[in-house]
């Protein structure tokens, strides 16, 4: 992954605040229930994705409907369960923030939302972490700012009662708690689900909640005049297909912290949207609010990059639990030999741990260290790759050969589809994913990952010709016994 933002990442970059800036001016604009309108987006896209993602796991589905496995393995479950809670935080976010921008102007709703790295770290220091001093400063200042722009705006430009607006600003608020819940609750699922099925069980828990409320609360379903399914089609194209596709192409290319920051223009960008479309404009009052808001935010984005600066962190101190109570550093060195202990770093710590037993304490580290990989580099980058591969270590420690194999085959997809092909570690994680393998005793998970294996193999099919014929072997073993069946 690049570390500085190029002319193609700045294109993605302003693409994305273009497409998301679009949300609070065309749920302004539409008159339909905003309601409705946040389960329309949520239900189009579901079907958008849907679809897509059928196709590409086809083959695992398959073998859902024949019986020969479950929809979500045993090692998925727990993620598939923070999922479901995760899609609970974003339909409160749907439906608090675009509800807001029906009683509040558009630049409040969408600088109150954007204060959403703000309570990210409340949560944070919710789970035992600790936040440096201007992190805190960041937050003082972006809740003042808060304060004094949603006392002195004087929402012009709406008929919004002074009511309707504060309830307006306590719903934004309202969203930005809502996505940092979303947030904090995908970053410990994130790791045992992929980017594909995680997306459709959040987006089908999201549509399925907002179904619910919609009909609880009496809301019309669907009952929109043209203007309104142009704005729902607008909501569809812009920030739900639009935005996030630009926004992982660029998650793969520049630094998480230099994104976030650009992120923070969707503010200014939708007050000027609404101002030009829709003739909304908060009062001058209000701008010196808005403007600390957005200065906080930046200060809580760059104070957690630097706490996370794997240039700069080291290994202080850790607990029995497995908790990290210091910094961390990101070992930048190749993966370690298996029946290597090193010394001198955060592994020395992992495969202690792990030989005395203490698995679920090195799980909680790993996953924890793993996430901080992927939210900084990305969810394919070297970084976050390497703690599948340590995860799939300890998984042999414990004797559990299919999740070792499982992980790393995983290991082996990112290092083979990443931007710059890593074919030497991909051959050495097919080969350690090979040896779990001979040790199964499990046939269905024999023939299962014999498969997957073999698939791996077919883009490298000059590299092992003897474990080729291992795996077609027990390939055709498998065809034979189907068909005396």
């Amino acid at each position: 992954m690049r570390t500085k933002l190029d002319a193609i990442s700045i294109t993605a970059v302003l693409v994305t605040v273009g497409a998301f800036s679009a949300t609070a001016p065309l749920t302004a604009f539409a008159t339909g229930s905003a309601l409705a309108l946040a389960l329309g987006r949520n239900a189009l896209g579901l079907l958008t994705l849907g679809p897509v993602v059928a196709l590409i796991r086809r083959r695992e589905f398959r073998k859902v409907f024949r019986g020969e496995r479950f929809l979500v393995r045993k090692e998925q479950r727990r993620g598939a369960l923070l999922g479901a809670l995760a899609g609970t935080a974003l339909a409160a976010h749907f439906a608090t923030f675009m509800s807001s921008t029906r009683m509040t102007s558009v630049a409040m709703a969408t600088a109150l939302v954007a204060t959403q790295p703000v309570w990210q770290a409340l949560i944070s220091t919710l789970q035992g972490h600790r936040l440096p001093r201007a992190t805190w400063a960041g937050l003082g200042i972006s809740v003042a700012g808060a304060a004094i722009a949603s006392g002195m705006d004087g929402r012009a430009g709406t008929d919004a009662v002074v009511g309707d607006a504060v309830v307006g600003d306590a719903l934004a608020l309202a969203g930005a708690i809502a996505l940092a819940g979303y947030t904090a609750i995908s970053e410990q699922a994130r790791p045992d689900v992929s980017t594909m099925v995680y997306s459709v069980l959040c987006s089908s828990v999201c549509t399925v909640e907002l179904l619910i409320l919609c009909l609880v609360t009496g809301t019309p379903l669907f009952a929109f005049n043209g203007s309104t399914w142009l704005a729902l089609l607008g909501l569809l194209i812009f920030p739900q297909l639009l935005g996030l596709f630009s926004l992982n192409f660029v998650l793969g290319r520049a630094p998480a912290t230099a994104v976030s920051i650009l992120l923070l223009l969707e503010a200014p960008v939708a007050a000027l949207i609404a101002w030009l479309w829709l003739g909304q404009l908060p009062s001058a009052t209000a701008w010196p609010g808005l403007l600390m808001i957005m200065l906080g935010v930046t200060a809580v984005v760059v104070a957690d990059a630097r706490r996370a600066d794997p240039a700069t962190d080291t290994v202080t101190d850790m607990d029995t639990t497995g908790e990290i109570r210091g910094l961390v550093a990101f070992p930048q060195h190749p993966l370690l030999a298996l029946n290597h202990i090193p010394g001198g770093d955060i592994h020395a710590f992992l495969w202690r741990e792990a030989h005395r037993g203490r698995f679920r304490a090195v799980e909680a580290t790993i996953r924890r260290l793993e996430n901080e990989a992927v939210r900084i580099h990305g969810a394919k980058s070297t970084e976050a790759t390497h703690w599948i591969e340590v995860r799939a270590v300890v998984a042999r420690i414990a004797a559990d050969h299919a999740l070792s194999a499982r992980l790393w085959l995983t290991a082996a997809r990112f290092h083979s589809s990443s931007a710059r092909r890593d074919l030497p570690s991909t051959r050495t994680c097919l080969d350690h994913a090979y040896q779990e393998w001979c040790g199964l005793t499990d046939e269905d998970a024999i023939d299962e990952l014999a498969s997957a294996l073999r698939e791996m193999c077919r883009q490298d099919p000059y590299y092992s010709t003897e474990m080729l014929a291992v795996l077609d072997k027990r390939l055709l073993h498998k065809i034979v016994h189907s068909h005396q069946e």
